[in-house]
């Protein structure tokens, strides 16, 4: 569905995007993830026809960029931060949207605007929106006439819980394929079935998400003795059980796969050592550049 080879964008001298190579099938859901100025909305912005790429080629359901218009007709597009007129209504601004895609079906726009949980602010002025709920608006928008395909920057960035509970249930059961970034691996878990993981412009991996949590972990235990001296004791005892276990300073962490290894870690622990507190850390970007050991381009 949408095809990516040999991408690149430069921004005078600073080289936003280099060689990108992308694939997400049909009916997936791909998350982009990696830190600031890595090169993820520069992606978004290009599958949107917003800019150009200065060279490489990308379709979308087999059109190409250049046939910009047919683009948009397939696509629905929200920016990380929306900036939209304030003097406007909800109301107005999704029946607008609609109305560039030829829709005045007032049964089509009342229905996005309560998937998405508008309806009882319709009526009012942007001006008297949160930043959430503009964002709210930003993505009923780029849905309203029912894209293949939805390109979302950071969508969860700024949303209340309630926000983001609605919005991962219509990801989940729209079907459409979407192209979503992310800091990291925790802001697309249980929504995205592959990801592309990136750094300073380039590829660093990508894969099922799924495989991926097999190969780094899902995240790590820290764990911090009232004796210092019981370190070395307590790393036998973990590791003679098999567990992946790393030091630093006098934190242990104890690296685990499934949420289900946890009570064994803590048992094991308990049982050896005396503890003073034990947390779970999820596994951090830079992790995952440690564990590829990319090469800077």
């Amino acid at each position: 569905m949408i095809v990516v080879r040999k991408l690149n964008k430069k921004y005078r001298k600073t080289r936003a995007i280099k060689d990108i190579d992308l694939h997400v099938n049909k009916g997936v859901i791909h998350g982009l993830i990696g830190p600031e100025a890595c090169g993820k909305t520069t992606i978004l912005r290009i599958l949107s026809t917003l800019v150009r790429p200065e060279s490489g080629e990308a379709t979308i359901n087999d059109i190409p960029l250049v046939k910009g218009l047919n683009i948009r007709k397939i696509i629905g597009y929200v920016p990380k931060t929306p900036h939209l007129p304030n003097d406007y209504t909800a109301r107005d601004l999704v029946r607008f949207a609609a109305s560039l895609h030829g829709i005045h079906d007032r049964n089509i726009i009342e229905s996005i605007l309560k998937q998405i949980g508008l309806e009882s602010v319709a009526d009012q002025r942007l001006d008297r929106f949160s930043q959430a709920m503009e964002k709210n608006v930003a993505f009923a928008m780029a849905c309203v006439h029912n894209p293949l395909v939805l390109l979302l920057d950071e969508p969860m960035a700024g949303l209340d819980p309630v926000s983001q509970k609605r919005i991962r249930e219509y990801l989940l059961a729209s079907n459409k394929t979407v192209l979503l970034t992310g800091n990291d691996l925790d802001t697309v878990d249980g929504l995205c079935n592959s990801v592309t993981v990136m750094r300073s412009g380039s590829v660093i991996v990508d894969g099922e998400m799924a495989s991926l949590r097999q190969q780094i972990g899902k995240g790590a235990i820290e764990i911090k003795l009232i004796d210092v001296g019981q370190t070395q004791k307590l790393l036998f005892e973990l590791e003679k059980n098999g567990a992946k276990v790393t030091v630093s300073g006098e934190s242990i962490y104890v690296h685990y796969k499934k949420d289900s290894e946890i009570p064994g870690i803590m048992k094991i622990a308990a049982g050896t050592a005396d503890i003073i507190d034990a947390r779970p850390v999820k596994i951090s970007i830079d992790d995952i550049f440690a564990k590829y050991h990319p090469v800077e381009k």
